[in-house]
């Protein structure tokens, strides 16, 4: 990323790039070049001001991760905490991943746990019996660049009835994902009684939040699944 062109290259440049590559084509209007460092901005969750991220070259994300979790004045702090303190001055494609993988795998924080007995569960296949009872949430992307500057599309779907539908975004921060499913699927179909993702828990944890904010807007007295 050190040589950085001013405008977008073509999609058929980056195509058969790393998925890494393709989720920067897909963020370029919010990468930012200052003093020849790479920035990424984030807006604030007031929405009142917007944050630069630094953007950390793969050769120096592990030397983050430690400074954020393991230096004796982190504190070993949960995942949720230490993906915190890194957002808000860092980012790297991946990262949130980066700092779940990280945490668990610390040797400390799991010997302050103790020895866990792990159980190998049968594999079994979750039916549905009635519509509603279990949808799947998906975000495809980052692709091309729309007209109206959407570079991403969130796909939720009834396991009962197969009904799916799909709506575009620019981004894929849980903020807009929360509104989406408030806005254009609950406030349609009702509050589905599990939706089950797989984009990782911290992003489900701020998700949640997100759609109790959203659900209040909205004046509805529905209960927010607690399966998200």
């Amino acid at each position: 990323m050190e040589d950085v062109q001013e405008s977008r290259p073509d999609w058929a440049q980056v195509s058969p790039g790393s998925p890494a590559l393709k989720n920067y084509w897909g963020q370029w209007d919010r990468l930012k070049r200052k003093e020849g460092v790479l920035y990424r901005e984030l807006e604030s969750d007031s929405g009142n001001s917007v944050m630069l991220q630094l953007i950390v070259p793969k050769k120096l994300q592990q030397e983050i991760l430690t400074q954020a979790h393991n230096h004796r004045l982190s504190g070993h702090l949960m995942a949720k905490k230490t993906l915190g303190r890194i957002r808000d001055k860092f980012y790297w494609s991946g990262y949130r991943r980066s700092v779940e993988n990280w945490c668990r795998g610390c040797d400390q924080c799991a010997s302050r746990k103790g020895p866990s007995k792990k159980f190998n569960a049968e594999l079994k296949q979750y039916g549905s019996g009635h519509t509603m009872q279990r949808c799947a949430m998906d975000i495809m992307g980052p692709l091309p660049k729309s007209t109206r500057g959407n570079r991403y599309v969130l796909v939720i779907a009834d396991y009962f009835t197969k009904w799916t539908e799909a709506y575009p975004m620019a981004d894929m921060e849980a903020e807009t994902v929360a509104r989406l499913l408030v806005e254009q699927f609950i406030c349609r179909y009702g509050v589905p009684d599990e939706l089950h993702t797989d984009q990782g828990r911290q992003f489900e944890s701020e998700l949640l939040t997100h759609v109790s904010v959203a659900r209040h807007q909205q004046n509805k007295n529905d209960t927010i699944p607690s399966s998200i």
